[in-house]
């Protein structure tokens, strides 16, 4: 899978992009490629595929494929944060733990 981290550190925030097994493998990724001393993870979303939809008087948006909530663009990849908290759900026994973690 996809992934997108952003990391928030003493120099502002930085986002690692890239293909990881699992949601832990990801922000283990993620928090490995950052040079800094203090390193808090702000969110982490999965990649999504995603179709248009008109919504008439505020033009074309980007839905998930999967559940039909907004996606949000980095670059020309496209990310659903529902998607994202549902791994996070899975992946830690239904415990939704807190995107902001100090490392």
């Amino acid at each position: 899978m996809q992934f997108l981290v952003f990391i928030k550190t003493e120099f502002g925030e930085r986002h690692w992009k890239g293909q990881a097994n699992s949601l832990q493998d990801a922000e283990a990724q993620a928090i490995a490629s950052i040079n800094a001393h203090k390193k808090t993870i702000l969110d982490t979303s999965v990649r999504c595929n995603w179709y248009w939809q008109n919504n008439l008087g505020y033009g074309d948006t980007e839905h998930c494929d999967t559940c039909g909530n907004s996606v949000y663009r980095d670059g020309e990849e496209y990310y659903c944060s529902y998607c994202a908290s549902q791994l996070h759900q899975s992946e830690e026994s239904g415990q939704l733990y807190s995107h902001e973690k100090v490392v």
